[in-house]
């Protein structure tokens, strides 16, 4: 765009000069134009050399600004800013540059320090003065439609970009307060964030959080939908606002009723533009689950466990559904580990932990530990969680800033991605794996190599070369299973399964490198 176009015409010996600034040439070129055919004058067009020249160095410095961007890269994306399509609207005005970086989540936890570099990478520039940097986000919302026959079947969740799933399959492991305080930590990021109690026949939500009124109403921009209730700036909606809560106490109620009330609270409740939605699931494997596994497109799950082996033994359980629903996993939180006593010792009640071999074992990118602490406790039971009070308990907000960064990023990751599930095939002719992403070239990997650096049978038990054969091959939305025929004690699986398992975590590709030693 230059900043304006000279046009002069000829007639009658007179020299007339027509210029717009602020428009892009071709649309003075047609101004013209146009001028040409009213006037039925004989014209011709000259460009003004100044504004030539304006545009020119426009672009030459336009080009140094992006160049010295470049140099910074998106810690999660691994690609530079540039390349992403992050830097928005270069404005230049002598020795002044303004321009935005739209970022994938208004919750970047890096947001902060892109800015500062950004700043700090153009002002070395010897032309530039001053650098203004705006940081913005993806904006992806939908016109609101009021709930039809023949509209979408959750019209609620139209503008609800992210939906997170907070799980178990274990009572009493506290998942419920990681889901709540994981909300609102997002909510300190700056994400536009709500909470979804979908736990029917115990809801935890009105006790955890106090907002001013607890009586729901229609919504303003539709009489067939809820209006959530809120509470610190985070949107709120449980079956234990109800009325019918209020008045029966506990909901008594059959699976398929059930189903049919969590659908109509999540669905049809107005969330309007929300980031994130976190759901705070039910213990357990059962209609809930599957009901909104199916119903609603889940975009991960945080898993919640604590040290004792028999709650780990049920984690698995719900790894598994997910697994089954397509879900990511995102993170996994190790809840109640540790114990810090006033006389400096740590002391770890139920044991060490699970977390490590879940990480390991399942390919699950990110883990966090929570220790025992009164005020956690305590927090969920006045109903103002403790994550709202992030100066008086910085050690604790500490952990779940950690947990709202690394869901938020993975989140990020999966999305910049696209992630779909591999096609893996086996060539027994060439005796390869070959694993094909839903872009890229494929792998095609020695099967030999990856029993050699098996992880569940370690060390391994040596083999005559060409002795190991896939049996069976499984996608799962987590990574990439081989199922080999091969003989391997069971107390080494961590499934316990009669032959070793090889996982691909989809957050390797689409590298299409080979997986290091210790990777798979």
């Amino acid at each position: 765009h230059a900043r304006g176009i000279g046009v002069a015409h000829g007639g009658h010996g007179k020299m007339t000069r027509v210029a717009i600034p602020g428009r892009s040439c071709q649309q003075n070129i047609h101004s013209a134009a146009s001028t040409i055919l009213v006037s039925a004058v004989p014209m011709r067009l000259r460009v003004d050399r100044s504004t030539v020249r304006n545009f020119s160095t426009s672009s030459s410095q336009e080009e140094e600004i992006l160049t010295k961007l470049r140099v910074i890269i998106d810690p999660d994306l691994h690609q530079d800013i540039v390349t992403l399509g992050f830097v928005k609207d270069i404005k230049i005005e002598g020795s002044e540059v303004t321009f935005s970086l739209e970022l994938t989540t208004p919750a970047c936890p890096v947001r902060e320090e892109f800015r500062k570099s950004a700043e700090a990478a153009v002002r070395t520039l010897p032309w530039v003065k001053k650098v203004t940097v705006t940081i913005s986000s993806t904006k992806k919302s939908k016109p609101f439609v009021a709930p039809s026959n023949d509209g979408p079947s959750c019209p609620g969740l139209v503008n609800v970009h992210r939906i997170i799933a907070v799980s178990s399959a274990k009572g009493g492991v506290g998942k419920s307060t990681v889901a709540v305080n994981l909300a609102y930590s997002i909510a300190r990021l700056g994400g536009r964030v709500g909470i979804f109690d979908a736990d029917i026949h115990g809801p935890s939500l009105p006790t955890m959080v106090s907002p001013g009124t607890r009586s729901l109403r229609r919504s303003e921009r539709s009489a067939a939908m809820i209006a959530p209730l809120e509470y610190e700036g985070v949107a709120l909606m449980s079956y234990g606002f109800t009325a019918k809560a209020a008045k029966e106490g506990s909901a008594v109620m059959r699976g398929p009723m059930v189903s049919r009330t969590v659908h109509q609270l999540i669905g049809y409740t107005d969330w309007g533009e929300l980031d994130y939605l976190v759901i705070d699931m039910p213990p357990g494997t059962g209609d809930i689950q599957l009901t909104l596994g199916q119903e609603v497109k889940l975009d991960g799950a945080v898993i919640v466990t604590t040290p004792q082996k028999l709650s780990f033994v049920d984690v698995i359980k719900g790894i598994d559904m997910f697994d089954t629903l397509q879900v990511p996993l995102l993170s996994v939180v190790e809840n109640m580990l540790y114990l810090d006593c006033g006389c400096g010792e740590r002391h770890f009640p139920f044991g060490k932990g699970h977390k490590d071999e879940l990480v390991r074992s399942y390919g699950i990118p990110h883990a966090v530990q929570v220790p025992i602490e009164g005020v956690i406790s305590y927090g969920s039971d006045t109903g103002r969680p403790f994550s709202l009070d992030p100066e008086k308990h910085p050690n604790l907000c500490k952990v779940y800033m950690d947990l709202a960064s690394g869901v938020v990023q993975q989140l990020s990751k999966l999305g910049a991605k696209s992630e779909s599930i591999p096609l893996v095939e086996w060539d027994d002719t060439k005796r390869k794996v070959i694993v094909r992403p839903a872009a890229g070239a494929p792998l095609r990997l020695s099967v030999d190599t990856l029993r050699s650096r098996c992880a569940a049978a370690q060390p391994p038990p040596p083999l005559a070369p060409g002795a190991c054969t896939p049996t069976d091959l499984l996608r799962l939305v987590a990574y990439v299973c081989m199922v080999p025929r091969a003989r391997v004690p069971a107390d080494a699986l961590p499934r316990r399964r009669a032959a070793f398992v090889h996982r691909f975590p989809t957050s390797h590709w689409p590298d299409h490198a080979p997986p290091e030693p210790g990777r798979l």
